[in-house]
């Protein structure tokens, strides 16, 4: 019996790392071929060697090349949306779980069902009408056409729903009758035992902002409003022949999406965790 244990934890160990080996063999062909010169990126590409990873000659010319062109203004605008739609995101769809999962109200469970039916419905099928409708109120071309979109999040309701059902009614009771309103018992009772929730919510908006591609891209056209994305979409079609400075911005804005990821990640596996579970 120890012997199949044995075997079976040895088994499961190759698995995971044969596919972390896969998944991550392409973010670090990408960070090693930043170091390199345009003449030497592909010349191991067609043999599998250490070569393929290893440069021949290090370079950090490819990020000077970066640093002096329009990423890092980007990056400061990725930076200002997804924290501004982090704070204000937080904010109101813990405000409308709270409300969900404690007040009894009409049409409450239709309600929760058009929270659900939100995050199930494909953003692309509604990005014409919403589109027109940031035209409409004149804030096209503009960070906050980024912000404002994103804010409402039907998976972070959700989430803060879930966790606000479970909190113990005697507490709220407890703080109810020590007159405590609504608001005090939301800010002082539920938002501080909820933390896992807000850090795994938190992860979800900046990466989820951060990585946005297609929004952007619909609804920005000046240079002073490019997100980090879109700068790296805009300088590979100007420099088509230019590798090693794309794979140097890639692997920036990488890095910034992968840190937060790394420090966050056990509460946001323990919020989704306790979300499935309760």
């Amino acid at each position: 019996m120890r012997r199949r244990n044995w075997l079976l934890f040895v088994a499961r160990g190759l698995s995971l790392l044969t596919v972390a080996a896969v998944m991550l063999f392409p973010l670090v062909w990408m960070a090693m071929t930043s170091f390199r010169a345009n003449s030497e990126v592909f010349r191991h590409a067609s043999v599998l060697s250490w070569h393929s990873f290893i440069p021949e000659a290090w370079t950090v010319q490819n990020y000077a090349k970066v640093f002096r062109g329009d990423l890092p203004r980007a990056m400061a605008n990725s930076g200002i949306v997804a924290a501004a739609t982090l704070v204000l995101g937080v904010l109101f769809n813990s405000l409308a779980g709270f409300a969900l999962a404690l007040f009894e109200f009409p049409l409450r469970r239709l309600a929760f069902a058009l929270v659900i039916v939100s995050f199930l419905m494909p953003f692309e099928a509604i990005v014409l009408p919403l589109h027109a409708v940031v035209r409409a109120i004149g804030l096209n071309d503009t960070l906050w056409a980024l912000i404002l979109v994103e804010v409402g999040n039907g998976v972070i309701v959700f989430l803060f729903v879930v966790f606000f059902r479970n909190l113990p009614r005697e507490l709220i009771e407890a703080a109810r009758v020590d007159g405590a309103g609504w608001l005090t018992i939301y800010a002082r009772i539920a938002m501080p035992l909820s933390l896992p929730t807000v850090a795994g919510a938190s992860l979800v908006m900046f990466v989820h902002q951060w990585e946005a591609f297609f929004w952007p891209l619909v609804v920005i056209s000046s240079p002073e409003n490019v997100v980090a994305q879109l700068s790296i979409a805009r300088s590979a079609a100007a420099e088509a022949n230019d590798w090693g400075a794309m794979m140097a911005g890639t692997t920036l804005v990488t890095v910034v999406a992968v840190l937060p990821f790394l420090a966050l990640q056990r509460h946001y596996v323990a919020s989704v965790a306790g979300a499935g579970l309760k």
